[in-house]
């Protein structure tokens, strides 16, 4: 288990690996003896809100509490997060040193069906695989000095043949920025252009990936080594193909899978020297439709281009983009479905009234998604005098909102609290 100290809460660190309680990756976190664990996803009868949502709190059965060699703590020496107001305008003069690629900009063309002159007002980029040495060291000229790079997310110090210097952490990919109501780029996700593969693994079982083998068939394989009954091998997994031991009396023993990890990551640097972590808190996305974006200034409250009375909210920041197009509506994109309480003081300083929650399709399938969906409208009723409605339509119309719109369908909406 990889675990990074929790800056501003003594003895808590946050879970970089799978969680012992939901199995996924970011938000949950465990506190020092390894003994409980505050999960995101799995509901008890005692949990607390926080910044980024409602978290559970969960008693690890003594023998699911790892092993102290099992535990790997991730040392850095970072650094807390600058204002907004800063953030802003480093990212903005990274903005200037990066391009899109044609992979990138192809993509944003053919599958996301955005046109050229919308592509520009957004201003997605691509984080590239070399020479990012090179791209802090311009961004730095367009700023005052180097220390304008300290507690910015992505940036860190590296130590070379020569000396310290600074460059960029995260995978390459397409980098989607995430704007606060006042028009700052706060933060940024990268769409990675090869997810990390990942093993899921339940009972009697411990494992881990040795190396990414070529395709078969298609499918990402990998060279795997698996620990059960005390015994040590190793083995080929292919993609999604699920291998589950039953004992002879038909009992379950173990799974294990290879699945396709995050396709978007934060781009942060606090598990590097000198870097910063992106949460504290995490940023949420506002957009508008496009045509508003050439007219609106940073430091500019978006209701004097936009009627903010009512504003619709997903989850995802290329889907508030796509869906603030196609419904000419302000858009919250969530970083997480959970997220829902970062966005209730911007919501008022923009003079809401109407909230439109417009998540996936199978909010009512996804028990995980449907949770969420009660707990903001509790969230919601017992702090605001807001309206809340949700957006639904046919899984057969698109998954996300992004998609059905593509598709050329609008979805109906339907009051949840008045």
């Amino acid at each position: 288990m990889k675990l990074r100290r929790i800056k501003n809460q003594p003895g808590w660190y946050e879970i970089m690996s799978q969680c012992p309680i939901c199995g996924s990756k970011g938000w949950c976190a465990i506190n020092e003896e390894q003994s409980i664990v505050h999960c995101m996803r799995v509901p008890t009868d005692t949990f607390f809100d926080s910044v980024v949502g409602r978290q559970f709190k969960h008693y690890l059965d003594p023998n699911q509490i790892p092993n102290k060699s099992e535990i790997e703590i991730i040392q850095a020496d970072s650094v807390d997060k600058k204002p907004n107001y800063h953030l802003n305008r480093v990212y903005r003069a990274l903005a200037q040193e990066l391009n899109l690629s044609n992979y990138h900009l192809e993509h944003l063309r053919n599958k996301r069906h955005f046109d050229d002159e919308t592509i520009r007002f957004r201003q997605y980029r691509t984080m590239p695989d070399q020479d990012r040495y090179k791209v802090s060291k311009n961004v730095i000229k367009r700023l005052n000095d180097q220390s304008d790079l300290l507690g910015v997310p992505g940036f860190f110090v590296q130590e070379g043949k020569y000396g310290p210097y600074w460059t960029m952490a995260g995978q390459s990919g397409l980098m989607i920025p995430f704007r606060s109501i006042l028009n700052e780029i706060t933060g940024w996700q990268i769409r990675v252009d090869i997810p990390p593969l990942e093993l899921h693994m339940k009972g009697a079982i411990k494992g881990k990936i040795l190396k990414e083998l070529d395709p078969r068939n298609g499918k990402r394989c990998a060279l795997c080594e698996v620990i059960t009954s005390g015994k040590t091998m190793e083995v080929i997994l292919t993609e999604k193909d699920k291998k589950v031991c039953r004992s002879k009396s038909d009992q379950f023993v173990f799974s294990i899978e290879l699945k396709q990890g995050l396709k978007y990551w934060w781009w942060s640097s606090g598990s590097k020297d000198n870097g910063s972590s992106i949460g504290g808190p995490i940023p949420y996305h506002f957009s508008l439709p496009s045509p508003c974006m050439p007219f609106w200034q940073v430091g500019e409250e978006p209701d004097s281009l936009i009627d903010c009375s009512e504003v619709w909210v997903t989850e995802g920041g290329i889907k508030a983009d796509k869906a603030s197009d196609a419904i000419l509506k302000p858009f919250f994109g969530l970083p997480g479905v959970g997220a829902y309480p970062l966005i209730l003081e911007p919501l008022k300083k923009i003079g809401c009234k109407h909230v439109v929650l417009a998540f996936d399709a199978d909010v009512v399938t996804t028990p995980e998604v449907q949770l969420a969906l009660e707990l903001c409208a509790q969230f919601f009723a017992e702090r605001t005098d807001m309206s809340l409605s949700l957006a639904m339509w046919d899984l057969s119309l698109g998954k996300g909102i992004d998609d059905l719109v593509d598709n050329g369908y609008l979805p109906q909406v339907t009051k949840l609290l008045d």
